[in-house]
């Protein structure tokens, strides 16, 4: 019992459920409101649906957009079919069309399919071709807004938090690499690092949906943290390039001298520290000390002997000072709308 509660908790069965539960709901809502056909609405659930409110969003929209764009088509054709024009040429003509436009304008995917739809749609009884298309539109409309509604209601892991629990064991996992006192082998730092570059991409996907939800659902954000998440990944990108370049310099070092150790220890914990302020939400409440890491790349920069890891110390005490202020931008903004009002 502890063990599903866990997989429940961390999200794991959550979008499986948030699924089913939002087929189930737009299949209801068709058959009580009698539309014909009412698995439209169901179909508009599977490809819309996500895990984050905010990507669900982003998908509903680009699908009302490119539907409409295809529904007009659509009925452009059955106006050409109605004076004359051959069926078959005037709808693979328009479906060939927007095929070739959904490539240059994603959010138009889905209208060579609206367009089919409707030019083939002859076999409703008693409902014309522009019947049909409005039936489209609804049956399209009540599977987005179910969509979103599940997904905004039914989750409490939105992407927000699913983005810095992840971006926060990032950087515990480099941190705890940096602080290691034996450097691995070769093919596993490798692995590592391509396991490492996966989870930045990842992390780059949902940093955009988190972003989209913020954006969405807290519409007093100023425009400048309206990336907040985005600029998040990509600092944490720019902190494991550091963390690399700082290791390939530290493998140099001879063990003589104890300033290397002591500049991988501060990183390392300055690094860590920036993963809890990530985990536990400390922004506006606490920071990362990062103290030891600006003592020794002072140290670094002015001392002729350890010059080499100046550089490297330096870049990362930079790029941790600007994820200091990332993670604090949102919380001085919501202070000073507070203030305002």
């Amino acid at each position: 019992m502890k063990g599903l509660a866990g997989l429940w908790r961390h999200g794991r069965w959550r979008p499986g459920v948030q699924l089913a539960g939002a087929v189930a709901l737009a299949w209801g809502v068709s058959v009580a409101l009698r539309l014909p056909e009412s698995f439209w609405s169901v179909m508009s659930v599977l490809i819309v649906m996500r895990p984050s409110a905010g990507s669900t969003l982003d998908a509903g929209w680009d699908r009302v957009r490119g539907t409409a764009a295809g529904a007009l088509c659509g009925l452009a054709g059955v106006y050409l079919q109605h004076h004359g024009v051959n069926a078959l040429a005037a709808t693979l003509s328009i479906v060939v069309l927007l095929a070739f436009a959904s490539t240059a304008a994603p959010g138009l995917r889905s209208a060579p399919v609206a367009a089919l739809i409707i030019l083939s749609a002859g076999g409703i009884p008693g409902h014309s071709a522009l019947q049909v298309a409005m039936l489209r539109m609804a049956q399209i409309g009540i599977g987005v807004g179910v969509a979103l509604a599940v997904a905004t209601f039914m989750s409490e892991y939105h992407a927000g938090a699913r983005f810095d629990e992840g971006c926060a064991a990032l950087l515990r996992g480099i941190a705890k690499r940096m602080a290691a006192t034996q450097r691995p082998a070769e093919a596993e730092v490798e692995r590592v690092h391509a396991a490492t570059r996966a989870s930045l991409g990842r992390l780059a996907l949902l940093a955009g949906s988190a972003d989209l939800e913020a954006r969405w659902w807290r519409r007093g954000t100023a425009a400048e943290g309206a990336r907040t998440y985005r600029n998040k990944a990509r600092l944490a990108a720019r902190i494991f390039q550091d963390a690399v370049v700082l290791d390939r310099v530290l493998r140099r070092q001879d063990g003589v001298d104890s300033f290397p150790l002591e500049a991988a220890r501060a990183a390392a914990a300055a690094v860590a520290g920036m993963a809890d302020a990530l985990a536990d939400d400390l922004a506006g409440k606490g920071s990362p000390d990062l103290a030891d890491l600006a003592r020794l790349a002072e140290t670094g920069t002015t001392t002729p002997s350890h010059a080499l890891l100046a550089a490297p110390l330096c870049l990362l005490l930079d790029d941790l000072r600007r994820l200091q202020r990332c993670i604090a931008a949102p919380t001085t903004q919501t202070a000073q709308t507070t203030q305002a009002r």
